[in-house]
Formats: structure tokens, sequence, C-alpha cells
């Protein structure tokens, strides 16, 4: 089918109920775009749209295996789509339409944080997968921006990272931002077709962030399996870039530049159960001072503690999980934050009725704390988390029933009680109960419109409790023990216009209720 494109989007319909069929577009018989999507009528879920402004006043041709009738629900619009939903959440960014997964290209460079994340704009089902681009100067608050990378004969644009390259190690120029991602060749039929597998490559901004320009040829051809995923940092005592880069199965390897450009192999190791989405950083021990240790991380939130030298990375420890549910995945730390280690993770949510599907957890502040057993890692709010704080509640010690409405806000709940406690606390939080049980020693999440089983969360009960909830849209985020417990469940959507309850059996020693108010 011929579209002769006098404006600049081409929308799309999407019925979630129709199979995946691959569209192919052309012009002037030169292939620019391929797309997986469940393309429907006038019977559609919702609309995508394609920016086709390059291309504007020329013929394109979409090439797909449809009944030719499909095609005509295609179109040309001289507006972007638009969507409006009421159930949005307030402080985790979530895209505008479409599915999202892994957080990608994490860099803070002159006063903005850019997340960039995998997308796929045709969709609520992973697929297509592009970069897409949001910024903010809180961390709590994000501006959507346009896409800056989609895939092509290479491959669909999987996981990677960001850097501002300060020095210009790379000769692009002094401050340009640099980003190492992965072509996933063998991912769409454009790279079938080309014979291209899994490689490393580069794209460069010289404008802030606010478009990527692709350099020609691999930072790192295909090693093995479907490698991918690098992440890379500055290694001031062996003074190398060091890039940490997932191969295969359960492997991951260390790489060494000196330019940013040119990399040599210096490790390999297999660590149980870790896949996916390697990052490498060093944190403080937040009660020994002075002591740092350096943390291997995974996709699943699997780590190890140990030493690194510029070269290797010698574990000290025995495969460790940070998470304590299964929701947050693939979590990446920013570049160009002094002082700091900061992560992201995707949150893996169902719930896809707002047209777009997943969402961000809130940033934390990474550091370690030393047991009897080993270093366990602490995740913190940030302090602009903190800033944002305004207490709207308090029960007095002793206090056994508390309850209020939520009012559209955002809301935090902290709870501590003293130690070896008996008996329980339940939280009613929208339709979601959580049961803090002393005789079970555990947290037990219920929701049965949302998870048919019971999420339970052990904790040790040696020492007093403390429990921080993080309410928002569709997700209850929450951290335990100054951070060594930390999870999230997916709620109703419609979450911060219910109630919260609180009744309790067990002595409370303090609860505040917290709005969350940002500047926007």
């Amino acid at each position: 089918m011929i579209f002769h494109i006098l404006e600049p989007y081409l929308w799309m319909p999407v019925n979630k109920k129709n199979p995946v069929v691959k569209l192919h577009f052309y012009c002037n018989n030169s292939k620019f775009q391929e797309v997986d999507i469940q393309l429907g009528g006038t019977d559609g879920d919702f609309y995508t749209a394609m920016d086709v402004s390059k291309y504007l006043g020329q013929d394109i041709e979409i090439k797909g295996e449809i009944p030719e009738d499909m095609f005509y629900n295609i179109f040309c619009c001289k507006e972007e789509v638009q969507n409006i939903y009421p159930f949005r959440p307030k402080i985790h960014f979530a895209p505008e339409i479409g599915w999202h997964n892994d957080p990608n290209g994490l860099v803070y460079a002159d006063g903005v944080y850019h997340l960039y994340y995998q997308w796929n704009p045709y969709g609520v089902i992973w697929g297509n997968m592009h970069w897409g681009h949001a910024v903010s100067k809180d961390l709590l608050t994000w501006e959507h921006r346009p896409m800056v990378m989609e895939p092509d004969q290479y491959g669909t644009i999987y996981s990677g990272c960001g850097w501002q390259d300060k020095e210009n190690a790379a000769g692009f120029g002094k401050n340009t931002l640099l980003f190492f991602y992965t072509a996933s060749g063998g991912c769409n039929q454009w790279s079938v077709d080309a014979g291209n597998q899994h490689t490393q490559r580069l794209a460069i901004s010289t404008d802030g962030g606010e478009t990527l320009q692709r350099i020609d040829g691999t930072i790192l051809p295909h090693i093995a399996g479907g490698n991918r995923d690098p992440k890379i940092f500055y290694h001031k005592e062996s003074a190398a870039y060091i890039m940490v880069l997932f191969l295969d199965d359960y492997e991951f390897a260390v790489f060494r530049s000196a330019d940013l450009l040119h990399w040599e192999e210096t490790q390999r190791f297999s660590a149980e159960k870790m896949r996916e989405c390697p990052d490498l950083f060093e944190l403080s021990v937040d009660n020994a001072a002075g002591e740092k240790k350096w943390v291997f991380w995974s996709a699943d939130g699997y780590y190890l503690v140990g030493s690194f030298d510029g070269y290797h990375f010698t574990p000290e420890s025995e495969v460790l999980c940070a998470y304590s549910t299964g929701l947050a995945y693939a979590a990446q730390t920013y570049a160009g934050v002094e002082d700091r280690i900061i992560s992201v993770a995707w949150l893996r949510l169902e719930n896809d009725r707002g047209n777009y599907r997943g969402l961000m957890s809130v940033p934390t502040e990474l550091s370690l704390l030393k047991t009897d057993n080993g270093y366990k890692l602490h995740f913190h709010l940030t302090k602009e988390f903190l800033a944002c704080r305004q207490l709207c509640g308090e029960l007095e010690k002793g206090g056994k029933f508390f309850e209020t409405g939520l009012k559209g806000l955002p809301a935090e709940i902290i709870i501590n009680w003293k130690a070896q406690e008996t008996g329980y606390t339940k939280l009613l939080i929208g339709d979601t109960v959580v049961t803090v049980n002393f005789d079970k020693s555990s947290i037990e999440f219920v929701n049965p419109q949302i998870y048919s089983e019971a999420i339970v969360v052990p904790f040790d009960q040696k020492e007093s409790l403390s429990l921080d909830f993080i309410m928002d849209q569709e997700v209850i985020e929450f951290f335990g023990n100054d951070g060594v417990i930390c999870g999230a469940v997916e709620t109703e959507e419609n979450l911060l216009r219910k109630k919260f309850v609180m009744e309790s059996a067990a002595e409370l020693e303090s609860m505040r209720v917290y709005e969350i108010v940002t500047s926007l």
C-alpha cells in the first residue's frame, strides 16, 4: 500500500486481542523501518503513531501479510497521539504509550537527569525495542522527550548505558554524551536478512541528549550467545574506563579502555543465578567508617560483594539477593553523580488499561551494611524524595487504630516497632492487605484482584522493625530496617483515592503519614 505523506505522523490502530503482524516500511524502495504490531481497525483499543516527518511530500510503501482493507485503517495526522489517563502514576515514571522495560543510558549531565528506556511504542507487549527518553531535575517529576533510537538493519535497540565524556577521551568533543548499547541482531527480520548478530555499538549526542547519532562500526563484535547490556565507568585507581558485559547463560566479561573506543577483555567469570544487565560499583559501608567494597550486580537483583583492581573482580561473598519481591528488574545506576550511587529499576506490572505497561521504581541511593554474616546492600530514599515529604498524619505511641483517606497525592507511611514484638499489625492500603506478623516474622501482601497468591516477605526479628511504604497509582514500594528489606507489589490503578486503615495488636513505637508534594 502506497501512502503519500502530507502530515508528520502516521497513525496505526492497536487491538490487543489481535495476532501480531509484521509491517515493512519503504521509501524510494529503501527500507527504513519494520514494526511488529497487533494491528486493529475501527475496533482498536488505542492508536499509536510513527514520526514520518522526514518523509513529508514523499510516498512511502507499507508491506505486510494482512488483508488489504486493513491498510485503510492507517492514516496520516498532523498531531502525535495524546494519551490522557486519570490513573497515571505521579512519581513513578511510565511511558506516554506502549510497553517499556529496562532503564537505559542513565546519566546526570549539566543539571539534568536523563532516563532512557527500552520502549515498544507500537503496543503494550514486548517487542520493537526502541530507546525512549525522559528528563528530570528532581528524580521524581519526569518530562517526556522524543524517541532517540529505533531499530535498524543491525537489530532492535537493546539495553546500554550513558557517559559524559568530560575529558574528550573518545575524540568527539569535550562533554559529548556517549551511549553504549546492544544492537540485537537477529531480533528483527531486517537484521536477520542482513546476517547481523548481537553487537555492542555507540551513539553520541552533542545537543544535551536530545538526539543521538549512531556511529558506524562496532565497539565490540559478537562474542557469545546474546551478549548484551554494556555498562561502563571510570576506574581512577588503574586509570582506565571499565566495561562490564553479559555474555550468555550466567557468564560475564570485564573490559578496559583508555579511549572509550578500543576495549581489551581482562576477565570472564560465571556466577550462579546472575544474568543480564550487569553493573559494577563501589559502595561505602554504613557502619564501618572509611570502609568500601565493590558490588557486582545483575538484573534480578542478585549481587556479589568483593574487590576490584581495574582488571578483575574478586568475589568475597556468595550470591545474594537484594529484592524481597520479584517486581523489580534490570536496575541501573547513574553515571555523572558525585558521591552517590543512585539506582533505578523497571517494575514489571501487568496492568495495561492505560495503554501503557510498566513503571520505573523511585530512585534510591545504595550503600552496604556490615553484619555478622557479611555485607548486605542497603536502599535509601534519595534526598530529593525526602525534600518532598509533607507530614499529614501521626499516631501517638501505643495507638492501635488509624484511618485516613488518600487524597490523590503519592503518600508515604513510616511505621516503627520495638524489638521482640509479638502479635500483628494489619494495614489496608486500598485493596491490598498488608499483615506484619511478628509471631511468624513475616510481612504478607494480599490483593486477590492483582495476584493469585499471597506475597510473603520474611524479616529478622532480633532487632526493632521499621517499614516504609511508598504509595502511588498502581504500585506500593516498601523498604524495611534502613533498606535491608526492599520490594514492590502491584496494586489497583486508582490507589491514591482509596482509604488507608491501620489496626494493630502489636505495639507501635511510632507511625507517620506523609504526602509527597513535588514541584509539578
